[in-house]
């Protein structure tokens, strides 16, 4: 069907129409003719639709009360009066992307599916939540926050999910640097409140607050639509309007942003965050966090805007960069960086930060920081690493093109324009942007005019010193625990009575399933729209340069060679094991024989996309006690830059230089500072790692290099570094001499067939510079640490972990364990672990390989009650009774799971690591053969499975102390990470 401007399709008139080559796609701006929200359309040949409807979303304070809408418009509406819409329809189906997300000033509802019929039906359901919700009290109670206060103990608390999350959120002392620094730049706006919601003032919500912000934001006149893909564009505009649109019969003001005051000259502001220890400096030094923000420009600044976002990199993220060498080195600091925000708000930011500083230090960073970036401009930025970042930023644009959600992606992109009133199609073009902005940097000193003018002589600036607080965790606490006990002596005997009895009527209603008459309101798949043979990409295996095993995975990357060069580790000693992390990040880094680790940077950002390093634990199938340990190092290109970076690999690894002392001690210094932050706001990969680290070897390595093993090795390294460097330099290079050798390199390659042919003609470079000499096995012996273990941070939540052995082996593992995983995942945590007890989230990880279970909770207030749901695991299975519908929903969930939508880059790595596990195209096809014939009695056959594993398996808690010692008798030992 052709589409005219100025003509009307299903009361949508086409604005503009465009085909954009460099997104190879149709684009078409629509307007609705009596409600005025806008469509956009960008349709070719993708078959991963993509939905989304999105509402400017203004908060006035920080109650949150637009997150809490999020989560609870998705939990019944008119039409599907479901308890957990959502939930209901991530059991069982295709979606390859279901989610929903609050912005600062914006709430998304997208989804993806490859299904056209699914596409509608999602449609359907997605509409009809945000323009009919119920928002009961429950929903608002349970999603956002209410006082509970249950019988059996008696104590009154805060309970609710997004309170729950955002404690979690706030655990995070970057989160409060963004917040201050949006509130400090842009006061008496928008963005001066805390739109997910700040714990303090998110019980300062009503529900009639929250009832009145839906009817003010979630009209159709205030919100946007977007669709993508192959679907029938008329058939969208059509549906939209008769099923949804038609209804509404006045047009509606959009919600409009308050941009606040404009700041006129430097402020300061001085906050602190918990951390854990006794105050007696040790806790404290060396834990400040410093940032500075700017005000730069607007969202209409197209050129200004992607000028600074290479400059950010040139400043502060290059390990190249002038400015973060000088700064790192002054000891000032752990870690220097920044970032350029030009979607988050009409006005546009310059962010840098100091981590792993002191307060005092404030002064003496900020006139550095000045100082060097005189210099910098007076002296003209580096013309190499002008172009390694120019580079990097390109790459990084034609990468886009191949990522697997590129509808979603392309939201992303148009959604501020929509936002802030700018062109959505000119936010799709950026080749000639850059190509001005290259000329322009490179001849003109156009980046040194944007650094003078909007870093050196800019007022509106905001500094954030975030001081830790060892107290802090204690007293949110007690503040908690005082308002608790003011909201308490308000209350009547009788009206305590009356808290108590709402609190069972909550968990009664939570507790209470949706009836199969409900269910069969909301649209399903069924069997017959499956597909009985998925087709699994597998890795082409094959020797090459002499004899080195290399994995090709031929997929379309847009012409981008995906190069992953991995290393045999068993050589490696146990001893070293925590430390050889760091060492992947130095080799990454720090340079070679021929050059220093800043010439280095310029090199890789010249002639690579990226260069990083992974692990990987490798068990064939049927042998649950082999274990393959591999570090890899991934290498991304583009074909003119081939050869090149496959020489600069070899040079890598053949002429490593662990010479530079200084630079090492800031790398391991700044790793340090990063991951004692993601351990108070991220906790559960290290309380999983420890949970699994006894059930196999696999296991035992991962516990050793990424786990708590690893954590506090780095940790006693960090602190005592002047004690044990030597022996930290000499175990570097024992094991650069172990592991960077030619018996023990395994190569993969996704890439194009071109690039595929290159790399056969290249790639021998990089194996033959590796020494060649026999290699001998190392015994990993894991040190002793009790089965059941609480390791204590600062977070105001918990990380509630148990595994165990499930399936000795993987045996008797089949496609009906995968339905019932998705069950129990899916349905019963999501009820008991989330709903009922008010964590974020939680989820099953399971390896059949070694029959491997592990259930893990994510942003927790509870530690026995989560236990005990897990412990009544046996009994739900033996018990289970579903009707043929939900069974049929679950199973079309499960087969959904076994057909991910993955980028090519993603395919070749899943690809790799299957192949190394044994694991074949066949089998997985025998598992959806199993999924697909799953009845209610093979799912029941596992209870006595799961029985055996409870009863022999590991707790690992990690997260606040006071939730953990009032719990104290679940733990062989309580200890501070």
């Amino acid at each position: 069907m052709d589409f005219i401007p100025g003509h009307s399709y299903s009361s949508f008139t086409l604005k503009r129409q465009a085909h954009i080559a460099e997104i190879d796609a149709d684009v078409y701006l629509f307007e609705h003719d009596l409600l005025g929200c806008p469509l956009l359309a960008i349709k070719n040949s993708d078959a991963n639709k993509t939905f989304a409807v999105a509402f400017n979303t203004v908060p006035t304070d920080s109650t949150g009360v637009a997150h809490i809408l999020e989560h609870s418009v998705l939990m019944g509406s008119k039409k599907y009066p479901v308890s957990d819409v959502f939930g209901e329809i991530n059991k069982g189906g295709l979606m390859t992307f279901l989610n929903a997300m609050t912005g600062s000033d914006i709430t998304y509802y997208p989804f993806a599916t490859r299904n056209l019929k699914e596409y509608f039906n999602i449609m359907d359901v997605y509409c009809d939540v945000v323009f009919n919700p119920l928002l009961s009290r429950s929903t608002f109670e349970q999603e956002g926050w209410h006082y509970h206060q249950d019988e059996e103990t008696g104590e009154l608390e805060f309970q609710g999910v997004v309170y729950n999350e955002m404690k979690g959120a706030f655990s995070d002392p970057i989160r409060l640097l963004f917040h201050h620094i949006f509130g400090g730049l842009m006061p008496g706006s928008t963005y001066a409140h805390e739109s997910g919601g700040d714990p303090k003032n998110i019980p300062d919500l009503s529900h009639e607050a929250f009832c009145d912000f839906h009817k003010g934001h979630y009209h159709p006149s205030n919100s946007t639509f977007f669709v993508y893909g192959d679907a029938p564009l008329a058939e969208e505009l059509s549906y939209l309007q008769e099923h949804f649109l038609s209804r509404f019969q006045e047009r509606e003001e959009r919600a409009e942003i308050e941009e606040g005051l404009d700041v006129e000259q430097i402020t300061f502001i001085e906050d602190c965050y918990g951390v854990e220890g006794e105050d007696n400096g040790t806790a404290t030094m060396g834990k400040t966090f410093l940032a500075v923000g700017q005000k730069v420009s607007t969202v209409l600044n197209r050129q200004e805007n992607a000028a600074f976002q290479v400059i950010a990199g040139i400043l502060y993220n290059s390990d190249a960069s002038p400015l973060k060498n000088r700064i790192v080195s002054s000891g000032l600091g752990k870690d220097f960086g920044g970032l350029y925000l030009c979607t988050s708000s009409f006005k546009t930011f310059m962010i840098t930060y100091l981590v792993g500083s002191d307060a005092d230090k404030r002064d003496a960073f900020l006139a550095l920081y000045n100082e060097t970036l005189r210099e910098m401009i007076s002296q003209g930025l580096d013309r190499e690493l002008l172009l390694s970042e120019l580079n990097k930023y390109e790459f990084s644009v034609r990468e886009e093109a191949s990522r697997a959600q590129r509808g979603l992606d392309l939201f992303g992109k148009v959604m501020p324009a929509f936002k802030y009133g700018t062109d959505p199609f000119e936010t799709l073009e950026i080749e000639e942007l850059f190509r001005v902005i290259r000329h322009k940097a490179l001849e003109e000193g156009y980046f040194e005019e944007l650094i003078k003018k909007y870093l050196l002589e800019n007022k509106a600036t905001v500094v954030v010193t975030l001081i830790p607080d060892p107290d802090k965790p204690a007293r949110t606490q007690a503040e908690e625990k005082a308002r608790l006990a003011g909201y308490a002596a308000t209350l009547s005997i009788d009206q305590r009575h009356q808290l108590v009895a709402r609190t069972a009527e909550l968990q009664a209603q939570q507790q209470t399933a949706n009836s199969p008459e409900t269910l069969a309101l909301l649209p399903h798949l069924s069997h017959c729209d499956l597909e009985a043979d998925l087709h699994f990409h597998t890795v082409r295996p094959t020797r090459m340069f002499g004899g080195t095993e290399v994995l090709v995975s031929e997929l379309p990357t847009e012409h981008i060679s995906y190069v992953d060069m991995g290393f045999d580790i068993a050589s490696v000693p146990t001893r070293l094991l925590p430390w050889l992390d760091l060492f992947g990040t130095i080799v990454t880094e720090i340079g070679t024989k021929k050059m220093d680790f800043m010439h280095l940077a310029r090199e890789l950002g010249t002639c690579t996309g990226d260069f990083a390093h992974s692990f990987n634990s490798y068990s064939k199938v049927g042998n649950a006690e082999s274990v393959r340990p591999v570090l890899w190092f991934r290498m991304k290109c583009l074909p003119e830059y081939q050869e090149r970076a496959l020489h600069l690999m070899a040079e890598i690894f053949a002429e490593l230089s662990l010479s530079d002392r200084t630079h090492i001690r800031e790398i391991v210094q700044r790793e340090f500072a990063w991951s004692e932050h993601s351990a108070q706001s991220e906790g559960y990969s290290l309380a999983t790692s420890r949970a699994f680290a006894r059930l196999s070897p696999a296991g035992a390595y991962n516990e050793m290099i990424s786990g708590v093993s690893s954590y506090r090795a780095e940790k006693e390294l960090e602190q005592h570094y002047g004690e044990k460097e030597e022996e930290f330099l000499a175990a570097l290079q024992e094991m650069a001499t172990l592991i960077f050798n030619r018996r023990n390199l395994i190569l993969a390659l996704t890439a194009d067939p071109e690039e595929i042919e290159s790399f056969s003609r290249h790639g021998e470079s990089l194996v033959m510079a590796l020494p060649d000499h026999p290699v001998s096995r190392e015994i990993l012996v894991l040190p002793e640490f009790p089965a059941h273990e609480a390791l204590i941070t600062s977070a105001e939540i918990v990380f509630a972990v148990q595994a165990g052995l499930l399936l000795p082996n993987g045996a008797g593992y089949n496609g009906h364990f995968e339905v019932l995983k998705n069950y129990l995942s899916r349905d019963y945590l999501w009820n008991t672990v989330r709903q009922m007890g008010g964590a974020y989230g939680c989820f099953i990880q399971f390896s059949h390989i070694t029959g491997n279970l592990g259930i893990v909770s994510y942003r927790d207030p509870q530690v026995r009650k989560t236990y005990d749901s897990y412990a009544a695991i046996p009994q739900i299975i033996s018990g289970l009774q579903l009707s043929e519908k939900v069974l049929e929903q679950l199973v079309i969930g499960t087969y959904g799971n076994f057909d991910p939508l993955q980028s090519s880059a993603a395919k070749g790595a899943t690809a790799r690591d299957e192949y190394l596990s044994g694991i074949t195209a066949a089998m997985k096809q025998q598992r959806i053969k199993e999924i697909i014939a799953t009845r209610v009695e093979d799912m029941q056959a596992f209870a006595p499975a799961f029985t055996r594993m409870l009863a022999t398996s590991h707790r690992v808690t990690i997260g606040n102390r006071v939730k953990i010692e009032k719990d104290a008798d679940l733990f062989d030992r309580i200890s501070e990470l």
